[in-house]
């Protein structure tokens, strides 16, 4: 029988140990909630961003149009439909729900939920690095670095445009990851609501649909049998078909002609109208004529 002493220090030193093992396990989720309890306490230091009454009026369109108080949707005042109201849309009825009337209150309630959407995107960034490298520290690392960007970080308050894109896109990677992982119905299905959330939020997150298709290909390609080709046929018909009726039922711009609006959404990312200066090595250039080193 151990010494009383002995057995008391040993008994502490494996609780010590067995803290220490729930601590690292639950180190993503505990950071990202004080992070997102700091985020709550700073959300009102933050002011208006350049594109945030334009991404307003844009939910305010479509939500009007949905309605069926505007008989069509290009009467209204409508922002380039490069950008969806996966994002804007919730952010407007969440103002209209909580009867929100003061300018600052609204501007309060979006900064605030426009971070706490960059804390799950960087929570599922968190996962991702850990499923990939099955290392907690280092996944940690990846969390810290998606954090701690000073001019992310900033964004992720009143930047409603840009930051739930990479939010978002952080999220549909994170499900890439789990739908081939567990290779289920289940799975693809979510992913493919990702993928659409993320297309719909910009155009460019389009770039997902052919390559899940392209790597669902590739695994019908090395599969060991015909029920197992049938999965991945069915899973990758289910991600294609889910992704596409995301982006269709949130984009109400595209619902009477969907193949011109996702043309014309295409052409106005490759050849956008706006043009601005960039400050690049000390001189001002029109965004349209920048080096190639740019």
């Amino acid at each position: 029988m151990l010494p009383p002493l002995r057995h008391i220090a040993l008994r502490w030193a494996g609780g010590r140990r067995m803290a220490a093992d729930f601590l690292l396990a639950r180190s993503g989720l505990i950071l990202c909630a004080l992070f997102a309890l700091a985020g709550l306490a700073l959300a009102g230091d933050y002011g208006i961003g350049p594109d945030a009454a334009n991404q307003r009026r844009t939910a305010t369109a479509n939500l009007e149009y949905i309605l069926g108080q505007a008989a069509s949707i290009d009467t209204l005042f409508y922002y380039d439909p490069v950008y969806g109201i996966a994002f804007e849309l919730p952010l407007l009825l969440a103002e209209r729900g909580l009867g929100l009337a003061d300018p600052y209150q609204i501007h309060r309630l979006r900064l605030t939920l426009t971070h706490l959407f960059f804390i799950l995107g960087a929570f599922c960034c968190y996962r991702l690095a850990w499923r990939l490298f099955d290392n907690r520290l280092i996944a940690l690392f990846a969390l810290l670095l998606f954090l701690l960007h000073p001019r992310i970080y900033a964004h992720s308050f009143f930047n409603s445009k840009d930051l739930p894109f990479l939010s978002m896109f952080a999220i549909a990677l994170y499900l890439l990851e789990r739908a081939f992982r567990r290779d289920t119905m289940g799975a693809f299905l979510l992913l493919g609501l990702g993928v659409g959330l993320l297309t719909n939020l910009r155009i460019m997150g389009a770039m997902l649909l052919p390559a899940v298709i392209a790597m669902r290909g590739v695994d019908g390609i090395f599969a060991g049998g015909g029920a197992e080709r049938k999965q991945i046929m069915l899973t990758g018909g289910l991600f294609a078909l889910a992704a596409g009726l995301t982006v269709y039922a949130l984009s109400p711009y595209a619902w009477t002609n969907p193949v011109g609006y996702l043309a014309g959404a295409l052409a106005l990312t490759t050849n956008h109208p706006n043009v601005e200066l960039e400050l690049f090595q000390g001189r001002l250039l029109a965004s349209t004529d920048v080096p190639p080193h740019y």
